[in-house]
């Protein structure tokens, strides 16, 4: 699900990517509100909360808004400078690289406090969590060409009800039986986008009352488990190929 076909993509791999990735998200900004207050991925929420605190003058309130969506929006440009770049090297595996990387600086941050206590709380790892967020959702975008959108959950709405209407008015549009196909194949894949979002974010409430700030691990830790596990099958695929050609040079 984490491969650049040339083939195209099938339906299945979309749903297997909202789950992992919307689910994922959907832990993290849960998360992120039990720890620092504010939701890292909400740019809609933080755009209009920084218009109110621009009225009011109030710096205090206007910096971390404003570093919230500068942070959001350098993840998303470092995602698709990351993925140009690959194309031009042929690296299909790119996006389960971005994903692999995502997942460490997750975790590296939490696990070093074990040995080296500080403080997360004071904002660092909020603005950091904002930039991978921009990432996420920045990646799952791209190989997706737009149908899962892992943070955007008012995009992913907006597009299923489009669906649902264009579905409603078959009788009377008398849409091609191809088109209807792809009707409910993008429903689904937006109905488990959301879906996903939300068990992700009941995960993320039990995991922050069970271990607090610790329980971005288990985030992280569904990041890299899905990127190792595309990048071993793919390792596994190119060997067996290998081998293949070697026997039939024989």
């Amino acid at each position: 699900m984490l491969i650049d076909r040339k083939s195209g993509r099938t339906g299945n791999e979309d749903r297997q990517l909202a789950v992992a990735l919307a689910g994922c998200a959907g832990m993290l900004n849960v998360l992120a509100l039990g720890a620092f207050g504010l939701f890292p991925s909400n740019m809609t929420g933080n755009a209009t909360q920084l218009s109110k605190e621009l009225l009011q003058w109030d710096k205090l309130e206007i910096i971390p808004l404003v570093l919230l969506l500068s942070c959001f929006l350098c993840g998303a440009f470092t995602s698709r400078i990351a993925v140009s770049l690959a194309k031009k090297i042929n690296l299909r595996t790119i996006y389960a690289h971005i994903l692999l990387v995502e997942g460490v600086l997750l975790i590296a941050p939490i696990i070093v406090g074990f040995w080296y206590p500080q403080n997360l709380q004071q904002g660092y790892y909020l603005f950091g969590l904002s930039f991978l967020l921009g990432v996420h959702n920045a990646t799952s975008t791209q190989l997706s060409q737009g149908k899962v959108r892992t943070t955007h959950i008012t995009g992913t709405l907006t597009d299923a009800g489009i669906v649902i209407a264009n579905l409603l008015l078959h009788p009377v549009l008398r849409h091609p039986p191809a088109q209807m196909k792809q009707f409910r194949y993008l429903l689904s894949v937006y109905f488990t986008s959301f879906t996903s979002f939300l068990v992700g974010g009941l995960i993320g409430i039990l995991g922050y009352d069970l271990w607090g700030i610790n329980a971005f691990i288990l985030a992280g830790s569904i990041l890299l488990s899905v990127s190792l596990l595309t990048l071993v099958r793919v390792m596994f695929r190119k060997r067996g190929k290998a081998l293949q050609g070697c026997t039939a040079e024989r």
